[in-house]
């Protein structure tokens, strides 16, 4: 009886819906349907309204590494050094471009504060096209365009030092290629007031010739070698046709001729990485060979003969687990004025990640040259790097 009667209820309680689901002809009230018809009419109009966003949606990723070391070197004299405190800032323009900037200060009393970088490279050029412009590394080798901190060392290798003056910074313009094959092949030419941070033989606040400028090229290769190897190739060559020295000895010698200088390099790097062992397991081993030849001046700007110098360097890193990073590397540079003399440097160190923002490294390097009577110097040196934020290039393992 109890059943009968609630399947008699039911359509009784469903009459008053399917009414209010007609429009009322006599007052015009819409009913469900109409009204269910205009939430979705709303509700897309919702849907392609632009977001609401904070004032700050749009400011730049900021990242800041502060860069520390002890060094104890030759006649037993040790200095507490304050390498860096880097500043990386880092957005999306547009669309099509992006910028970063990074501005570092040092215990450098000339320069406490420099401009390392300011770029503008674009996102969406046709043809496999990148168009990189400003202060920026010159893709010239592969340890040559890597800040201090991120080097598998704490020095930067002498031989870098030697025939580029530090870090490849250029204030220019770079365009690549990247080949559209299964290989990835990438081309480079680039066009700079110079290449080196530390490399004074032209001076960039003044207006000179294009024979004077810069010119790179530079290919590279990325191939993966079944599931646990990959091996990266390159060769670059930086040209520059002239060079212009006053006659600061007063002597009526102004030249350009014989002046051009070639830098040319070859790189590789191997990479075993296993597939089951995961990120944190592997071996990194990178090569580079140098060759610079260009006409040398002496201390009063007067040229001298034509020199031929070869310098490079090999390193090995083992990665074992989250943390642990030991490695070998020698570096042998011959001196750009005297070919035959050779300085030779061989480096033990041991990094240890703490975490992914912080990292400790210890580094004993022996050095010695081939001049006769000089003795061999032994540095020991202990670095301590700690990133705050959004780092653009991190803590690399490539």
């Amino acid at each position: 009886m109890r059943i009968s009667r609630r399947l008699l209820a039911a359509p009784l309680l469903l009459l008053p819906l399917a009414a209010a689901a007609q429009v009322d002809v006599s007052s015009g009230t819409p009913g469900i349907l109409e009204r269910l018809k205009g939430l979705e009419e709303r509700l897309a109009k919702v849907e392609g309204a632009p977001a609401k966003t904070s004032l700050s949606a749009f400011n730049p990723a900021l990242g800041l590494a502060l860069d520390l070391a002890y060094t104890h070197g030759p006649s037993d004299k040790s200095n507490f050094r304050f390498r860096a405190a880097e500043l990386n800032i880092e957005a999306p323009i547009d669309p099509f471009l992006k910028g970063w900037a990074i501005v570092t200060g040092s215990n450098d009393n000339s320069t406490p504060v420099t401009l390392e970088e300011a770029a503008l490279q674009t996102t969406s050029l046709p043809w496999n096209l990148t168009v990189t412009g400003g202060r920026l590394f010159a893709a010239f080798g592969r340890l040559a365009h890597f800040h201090d901190h991120e080097l598998p060392v704490t020095d930067r290798p002498r031989s870098l030092d030697t025939v580029i003056g530090g870090e490849t910074r250029a204030d220019g313009l770079e365009v690549s290629y990247l080949f559209p094959t299964d290989t990835y092949i990438n081309a480079t030419v680039g066009l700079y007031d110079k290449m080196g941070a530390e490399n004074d033989r032209a001076d960039v606040t003044k207006s000179r010739s294009l024979y004077e400028f810069t010119y790179l090229g530079r290919l590279s290769l990325y191939k993966d070698i079944g599931d646990d190897h990959s091996v990266e190739l390159g060769a670059d060559s930086a040209w520059t046709p002239k060079r212009f020295v006053d006659d600061r000895a007063g002597l009526g010698v102004n030249t350009r001729k014989n002046t051009w200088r070639t830098l040319n390099g070859v790189d590789l790097t191997y990479r075993y990485q296993p597939a089951a062992g995961g990120m944190y397991h592997g071996l990194v081993w990178g090569t580079e060979v140098m060759q610079n030849d260009e006409r040398r001046f002496d201390s009063n700007d007067l040229p001298t003969d034509r020199v031929r110098s070869y310098s490079g360097f090999s390193y090995v890193q083992l990665k074992l687990g989250r943390r642990w990073r030991p490695g070998v590397l020698v570096d042998l540079s011959e001196d750009l004025d005297q070919a035959r003399k050779l300085t030779k440097t061989f480096s033990g160190f041991l990094s240890c990640d703490v975490s992914e923002f912080q990292r400790l490294r210890l580094v004993y390097s022996h050095q010695l040259d081939n001049v006769p009577g000089s003795r061999g110097a032994d540095i020991v040196s202990l670095q301590w790097t700690g990133v705050l934020g959004r780092h653009v290039h991190g803590f690399r393992d490539r």
